[in-house]
């Protein structure tokens, strides 16, 4: 049985094509999204008889594999597993980590990365641990992240009577309701560049926090998205002030939060649940199904982003103790 092989690449039509069809779309890992970053980063297929199986992304500019400031996570991205028996798609996704793991073994000293969720097998590490009978690969930290399934809203039966409706706290029901009862905002969906800016240096700036990402970099990257369609930018306002705006990425069916910012703290502004849940609503009408809120591991915003009635999903940071 012929094993898998890693080959780089710089084919970035082969690999945006790949990861198109691949069953964990992401679009951190979309080719203008890396090609643009600070840092430069190799890309690699994992094949076997020419056949594409997987892909990720590394900074090989070092032997020391370190955390991307710039980035989550790393994904390794897996092919889509359509019409194939469980058991035959444990045994690819484990062969396809265990591969991912001796590429990293021969290629780096140091190893410390974060992937997504969808690498949720951690066999091929700890029995690495195992045959070599000592403590090499550790998992250093676990984070999580909020999955939404936008199949739950049923539009012809109405917003509130859909099984997501239902699934939503009750503090996320009561400011989304307010909002439309109470008050009167003008929703919009558009990229702009200026409310994006205004509106993230009034959220840090009334947080008492220095903006922990590049926005100049982040904006140049989000227009360039924009001009392939793969971004929608919401935003709410009342009476021409800008209160908040959500950002979200999207490949095909899959969705994931970017950016979202609320200017105001005043006691009863609850424009960004609402800027939320209304461009959730407008990603179901344009077919999307799955929306990955990322970032629910902080107090205050875990506690926020996970009353939108999510499923709860790990993924880890892991590290070589050579």
């Amino acid at each position: 049985m012929q094993q898998f092989i890693i080959e780089q690449t710089n084919n970035d039509k082969e690999w945006d094509e790949f990861l198109l069809r691949s069953s964990n779309k992401n679009i951190l890992c979309h080719s203008i999204f890396i090609n643009n970053l600070k840092k430069k980063y190799t890309k690699f297929f994992i094949k076997k008889n020419k056949e594409i199986f997987g892909s990720f992304f590394l900074d090989t500019s070092s032997k020391n594999l370190k955390l991307s400031n710039e980035l989550i996570y790393t994904p390794l991205t897996f092919n889509n597993f359509l019409k194939k028996p469980i058991a035959s798609i444990n045994t690819e996704k484990f062969e396809i980590i265990n591969a991912f793991k001796d590429f990293l073994i021969k290629e780096y000293k140091k190893i410390n990365f974060i992937s997504d969720y969808h690498l949720n097998d951690l066999r091929p590490f700890y029995w690495h641990n195992f045959d070599q009978n000592k403590k090499i690969f550790n998992t250093e930290s676990v984070s999580y992240t909020s999955i939404l399934d936008l199949e739950d809203i049923d539009l012809k039966k109405g917003f509130k009577n859909s099984i997501f409706y239902k699934n939503l706290s009750v503090r996320i029901r009561q400011q989304y309701n307010y909002s439309h009862t109470r008050k009167k905002y003008f929703f919009e969906q558009n990229f702009d560049k200026k409310i994006f800016e205004k509106i993230i240096n009034k959220t840090f700036k009334r947080q008492n926090l220095k903006p922990d990402f590049d926005i100049n970099l982040t904006l140049n990257i989000l227009e360039k998205l924009n001009k392939h369609d793969f971004i929608k930018m919401y935003y709410t306002a009342e009476k021409n002030n800008f209160l908040s705006f959500v950002v979200f990425g999207h490949i095909k069916d899959n969705a994931l939060y970017l950016h979202g910012g609320r200017s105001s703290d005043e006691k009863n502004d609850y424009s960004l649940t609402f800027t939320l849940l209304e461009g959730l609503l407008d990603l179901k009408k344009k077919g999307i199904k799955v929306v990955d809120l990322e970032g629910v591991n902080s107090p205050k915003r875990g506690f926020n982003k996970f009353g939108y009635g999510g499923k709860l999903k790990p993924y880890y940071q892991i590290s070589n103790l050579i």
